[in-house]
């Protein structure tokens, strides 16, 4: 019987995807040129960032503790006898919901940065922007949300988090003279009196928005969930804009909301005709998987999309968190009438200067306006 070595020199870089597939069999480390790499197994299926008692590991230079026993979340991280940032560290792990199996990632000390040209100019029929732009920031840091926004020339927007004092009106004036043409925006009700409560979902549109509906959310009243259709080059697009609620481990209160608001989006997406339909947002997966898996049912496919390096999917991040960067916000479509022609997920700190330059862009751009990531889909329609 041959025995595999756990420890190999790769290559090419591994993806940071939660898939796996580009782990030799066998093997549980692993490096290259810039990164140490690890797979993590767990005898039941938990959150690194929220199990019942911390767990320590050695990779390269740090050692990383997952959910510090002195929290109870999150990661700590030490270099010899030195705390240090886990985003110093560049510690990044993936699924950040519940699994046996995760695999992780940190720099080595003499690690580059990855800036890479990269190509933003839309490549299908319509494209679409998912964003949540952290307390109506998009308005706030507008000379940022118009560079960013003028790079991606989205035809439709579905944005989180624009600040309960925003009104369609001013979203649309300012898409207006920021990408030129009317543009239609619907947008959530302020649910209640507390800042989350506070914070709305929108769907923002070159063309003109039908049907607009804010879907309910049964007994928790509080899902940021908007609804509505626009018609592209002759097709009919069924859109939902949606943010589910924050925080939680798996057996939290949150996420049994996370569930059941999950749930109302595919009940109202059952009484209704088969059409082509994208949903996008920040769905807040911090606990299960489960919310996506009960709207995704057996209709509907993921835009699988990575930063412009090409080797992670995390579309939020906070340098000041206890949290590693994660892969919060997700794009569902329907594949038998849309064709995925290009996916990504812009962080502008990936760009080289030749692609900043080209794309009127400054590289700390994404950071700077959210914690979350602009995730990007161009897609074709297939003819029935």
């Amino acid at each position: 019987m041959t025995i595999l070595p756990l420890l190999l020199l790769t290559l090419s870089p591994i993806q940071i995807d939660g898939s796996f597939s580009d782990w030799p069999e066998g093997i549980i480390r692993q490096a290259d040129s810039n990164y140490e790499y690890a797979l993590i197994t767990l005898p039941s299926a938990a959150c690194l960032q929220q199990l019942p008692k911390e767990m320590s590991l050695q990779l390269g230079a740090y050692t990383i503790t997952f959910s510090p026993e002195e929290k109870g979340y999150g990661i700590s991280c030490t270099k010899g006898t030195a705390s240090v940032s886990s985003y110093e560290a560049g510690v990044v792990f993936a699924p950040t919901t519940a699994s046996t199996k995760f695999e992780l990632r940190v720099h080595k000390d003499d690690q580059q940065a990855l800036e890479r040209p990269f190509d933003l100019k839309p490549k299908g029929d319509v494209r679409v922007v998912s964003w949540n732009v952290q307390f109506g920031n998009l308005l706030e840091d507008s000379e940022r949300g118009k560079r960013i926004l003028k790079a991606l020339q989205p035809d439709v927007l579905l944005l989180q988090e624009l600040d309960g004092e925003d009104t369609p009106e001013m979203i649309s004036a300012f898409l207006k003279e920021t990408l030129g043409e009317q543009w239609d925006v619907e947008m959530t009700n302020v649910t209640g009196t507390e800042r989350h409560h506070q914070l709305r979902s929108v769907i923002a549109s070159s063309k003109k928005l039908d049907s607009a509906k804010q879907i309910g959310s049964g007994s928790w009243k509080q899902l940021k969930a908007i609804f509505a259709s626009v018609t592209h080059k002759n097709n009919s697009i069924d859109l939902i804009s949606l943010h589910l609620r924050c925080c939680g481990g798996p057996t939290s209160e949150a996420e049994e909301q996370r569930q059941e608001e999950a749930h109302a989006i595919r009940l109202f997406l059952n009484s209704r005709p088969t059409s082509p339909l994208i949903i996008a947002g920040d769905w807040n997966l911090v606990g299960t998987a489960k919310p996506l898996e009960i709207v995704r049912s057996d209709h509907l496919a993921v835009a699988e999309a990575f930063q412009p390096d090409g080797l992670l999917t995390a579309t939020w991040s906070d340098a000041s968190s206890a949290f590693t960067p994660g892969r919060l916000d997700w794009m569902l479509y329907s594949p038998n009438t849309l064709k995925v022609a290009n996916c990504f997920v812009l962080d502008t700190k990936d760009l080289d200067s030749e692609s900043l330059t080209k794309y009127g862009l400054i590289s700390e751009d994404t950071t700077e306006l959210s914690d979350h990531l602009p995730l990007v889909a161009d897609f074709i329609f297939i003819s029935q």
